[in-house]
Parts: structure tokens; C-alpha cells; sequence
């Protein structure tokens, strides 16, 4: 059995009944979970939930681990943060490194056995370190974004290549994984008063149906709208963008970063990317409606302002200017010091 089979045979369908519960809480509850993301440490038994009960049903995992006995366990989420950290505390010699995939600083993610952080924000860092982990064992690494983010492809190569409009604004739509929001933010694109090509990356053929049929009832106003259920390799629709619409998430921020395309946050869901959208908004790399602007209304003023889309796009690749894979690298081999953190592109 392979790590990924243990994984499944463990999670299943667990993991799909909390997926789904935590969606619903998210829904139907928003002001429990934002409570629950603030205050998790200071509630009764929370701290032996995350290091114990949190990964008792991961049998096989354990086993998998030990039975592979690998040199070094990288992971990008605290559930497998959890399970790897308590093994070792079990006697599993791999060298455990976490990586954080948003903006904000989240203790919830921090375990005892974790030998090596990579961070995506200065914060982070100071965040760990203020909670007693040696600044040795910190990393400023970047976000790790594929490299056809980062190269620099003219929008009108990318539009050529996807069959897009030369002659109108083409903006992006994502939701994340989940699609979170999109039913809000193709309501606002319906309403623009002016002629745009909007693609929208729908997550899953499920959630395209349940937005053709949004369309069926509202029509596509002055808008081009393209749903698109899953692409394998968005990055071209990054490049093409003359605006990307999205929530506040980890990845998705730092791809647009990376190829140097404006963000207008919206619709984050509660809790972790309310406190991304905060941390971005603070270095001034996503653009925010004003104060009792719809969303409609922020989207056709910064149609209209390219120098505020231009230097939103600027922060944000400066932002993600770290030469994150060399320094990634440097890490698993064990030969970064921690000013390695520091050189840029």
C-alpha cells in the first residue's frame, strides 16, 4: 500500500463528510467559524484534539510511514502536519518540513515536531518565532508557483493562443477549489454596463451546470461569459487577463503575483481568507471595493484606471520575488542558512 492509498483508505469518506460539513458551516454559519478560527486556543480540549484525537483515524498512514521511513516528509497541510509530527514523536526519524500555503499566520498549523518552516510572508516568520520556534528552523521561502506563472508571456500571445478578444477587456473569474463565491461575483459581471470577455474557472463540471443554468435565468448582459469546468493548466488565462476577480486564497493570489496581473479580492470565505484579504490589503497587492461599493461598481472603475491596476500588479510580483524554488530546494538538502531566505529574482 502507498502513502496516497493509505491516505484514501483512512480518509474516505471522513474526510468528504467534514469537507461537506465544514462547507455548510461556512454557509449557513459564518460568525461560528470566524469565532472558532480566532479564538480555537483558547477554547477547552482543543489542544489535545489537534494533537491527538485530530489524527487517531489515520491507522494506515501511521503504518505507511513507518514502513517507508522516509528522509524528509514535506507537507502542505496541518492534518498531514499532524499526523507526520506525531509519529515522530513516536519514534519516526524523518526530517519534517511544513510549508504555509496563505498569507496570514495561523498558530492552529504549528506542531511540536516540525523541524523546518517555509513561510510565504515575513510575517509568518515573525509569527512563529513570537510563539518560541527557533528563527533557524524559519524560512522565508515564497510560495511555490509553477514556473509558467512566472515567465512573461504578453497578454495578446495568451488571448491569440485561447482564442480570446483582442479588442475588450478580458477579466478572470476563480473560486478556489470549491468554486466558493462564484455565484456572487457572475451576478456582478452580468450587471457591467460595458462590452468584456469573462472566463471563469468553474472548479468542477458540476459547478459549471449550476452556473449555466444562473445564466439561463439572468442572461450574460454586455459580458462574453466563458465557464470553463476544470483546466489543467490555467496559467495561460492568468497571462490574458486584463483583471483576475477571486477570493483571497493561498495559490491563486500568488499565481497572479507571479505573472504580474491585478487582483480584486472578493467574497472570501470566513476565517482564514478574511485574514488573508487583511494581510494582502495591508502590503497593497489586491485591489477592494470601496466602502458601500458594489462589486459591479469596483469592477468597471478599475477597468477604467490603469495606473491603479498597474501598480497593484507591480506589488504583487514584487511580493513574490523570491526565489522561492531555489531556496525550496536548498531547504530539503539542508544547505540554506537562513539569510538564503532573503535573495531575491
Amino acid at each position: 500500500m502507498t502513502l496516497i492509498d493509505a491516505l484514501a483508505e483512512d480518509g474516505g469518506s471522513s474526510i468528504a463528510a467534514l469537507t461537506a460539513l465544514y462547507t455548510t458551516v461556512l454557509r449557513r454559519m459564518p460568525a461560528a467559524w470566524r469565532f472558532l478560527y480566532s479564538s480555537w486556543d483558547r477554547l477547552p480540549g482543543m489542544e489535545s484534539f489537534r494533537l491527538s484525537w485530530m489524527t487517531r483515524r489515520f491507522r494506515h498512514t501511521e503504518e505507511a510511514l513507518l514502513r517507508l521511513n522516509p528522509d524528509i516528509i514535506l507537507t502542505t497541510h496541518p492534518l498531514a502536519t499532524a499526523i507526520a509530527s506525531r509519529m515522530k514523536s513516536r519514534g519516526l526519524r524523518s526530517r519534517l518540513v511544513a510549508v504555509f500555503g496563505d498569507w496570514h499566520f495561523q498558530r492552529f498549523w504549528c506542531f511540536p515536531q516540525v523541524d523546518q518552516y517555509l513561510v510565504s510572508a515575513p510575517r509568518q516568520r515573525e509569527g512563529l518565532i513570537g510563539i518560541g520556534v527557533d528563527p533557524g528552523r524559519v524560512t522565508l521561502s515564497g510560495m511555490l508557483v509553477a514556473p509558467a506563472y512566472r515567465a512573461r508571456v504578453p497578454a495578446a500571445e495568451a488571448r491569440a493562443l485561447l482564442d480570446l478578444p483582442p479588442d475588450r477587456p478580458v477579466v478572470l473569474v476563480t473560486g478556489g477549489g470549491r468554486g466558493w463565491g462564484l455565484e456572487a461575483l457572475l451576478r456582478a459581471i452580468v450587471q457591467l454596463p460595458r462590452p468584456i470577455c469573462t472566463v471563469v474557472l468553474c472548479s468542477s463540471t458540476e459547478r459549471r451546470s449550476r452556473l449555466e443554468r444562473l445564466l439561463a435565468r439572468t442572461g450574460g448582459g454586455a459580458a462574453d461569459i466563458r465557464l470553463l469546468a476544470f483546466v489543467p493548466d490555467p496559467a495561460p488565462y492568468f497571462h490574458a487577463a486584463d483583471l483576475i476577480v477571486n477570493k483571497a486564497g493561498g495559490i491563486s493570489n500568488a499565481q497572479a503575483f507571479a505573472c504580474g496581473t491585478p487582483v480584486l479580492a472578493a467574497s472570501p470565505e470566513p476565517g482564514h481568507e478574511e485574514a488573508n484579504l487583511a494581510e494582502l490589503t495591508r502590503h497593497g497587492v489586491v485591489l477592494v471595493p470601496r466602502a458601500g461599493e458594489d462589486l459591479t461598481a469596483a469592477i468597471d472603475r478599475f477597468l477604467d484606471e490603469p495606473a491603479a491596476l498597474a501598480e497593484a500588479a507591480a506589488r504583487g510580483r514584487l511580493l513574490v520575488s523570491i526565489d522561492t524554488e531555489s531556496i525550496a530546494l536548498a531547504v530539503l538538502a539542508g544547505t540554506a542558512p537562513i539569510e538564503q531566505s532573503l535573495k531575491t529574482r
